[in-house]
């Protein structure tokens, strides 16, 4: 028998075992990936999580005389953590693209931490309707201007997890920062077709977004080339890459336009 939302009580540990049971999985998941690429892979999920654990054990442990003090910091720290756990979204794209997850590893994810998310939203008895997504790769395989870029977004952090060490915290960075951000922007873009003119100014934001971090990657990747001295078959190929993905963002956009402009 259903129980009505309003109805429902949460006990004071079913977040925190629905928690732990997110956290050791993400933990087993993650420990995997070679320790050169955890620093660009795993570095923002690991330490997400544990602030979101730090969260979530504190819910039920912190001291206020005042009852309703008390509730005022559980609603503080149950938007925290919702707000962590839908961040989670960006770092996961670019580990499920980069390592290639299963579609099915990436549903058993997301829905331990929209599961959590449900349970955080009733612990103050109001609702956050945005959840976390999976990639979704037979949009990928079937769409030239996503498939491009996911494997634009791979070649990318190839090149910088094998690059010299010394240059992680300054070009490498820069360069992973930008071509995360275009491949999420990419992806937040076509989460949904649009149907309303709200929904197409959405969508062209995400893309144009998503341009603008591949011209910024145009001009950084032009000093790596020369600090890495990358022969000239590289450079040709990475470079072949992004100007193909800007080119299909280019034509998306006027065929957006086209199709979505008039709703």
């Amino acid at each position: 028998m259903a129980v009505l939302r309003s109805q429902r009580k949460v006990s004071d540990t079913e977040f925190e075992n629905t928690f732990m049971r997110l956290y050791c999985f993400s933990r087993e998941r993650t420990s995997p990936v070679s320790k050169r690429r955890k620093r660009w892979l795993c570095t923002n999920i690991d330490l997400t999580m544990n602030k979101i654990y730090r969260n979530i054990m504190e819910i039920n442990e912190c001291y206020f005389r005042d009852r309703t003090d008390k509730q005022k910091y559980v609603n503080k720290l149950s938007d925290s953590s919702i707000e962590l756990l839908l961040s989670l979204e960006k770092p996961l794209m670019s580990l499920w693209n980069i390592q290639h997850y299963e579609t099915k590893t990436m549903v058993h994810w997301v829905t331990q931490i929209n599961k959590e998310i449900s349970l955080l939203n009733l612990i103050h008895d109001t609702e956050r309707s945005d959840r976390v997504m999976i990639i979704d790769w037979r949009a990928v395989h079937s769409m030239k201007f996503l498939n491009n870029m996911s494997a634009l977004h791979r070649y990318t952090h190839g090149k910088v997890t094998n690059a010299a060490v010394r240059y992680d915290e300054t070009e490498g960075a820069l360069l992973i920062d930008l071509i995360d951000d275009a491949f999420y922007s990419l992806l937040k873009a076509n989460k949904k077709i649009p149907t309303t003119k709200e929904e197409y100014i959405v969508r062209s934001k995400y893309i144009s977004h998503s341009i603008s971090c591949l011209k910024q990657l145009n001009r950084r990747m032009l000093a790596y080339f020369n600090l890495m001295q990358y022969s000239e078959r590289v450079m040709r190929e990475w470079s072949d890459m992004l100007i193909e993905e800007l080119n299909l963002l280019i034509g998306l956009q006027k065929s957006d336009k086209s199709r979505f402009e008039n709703l």
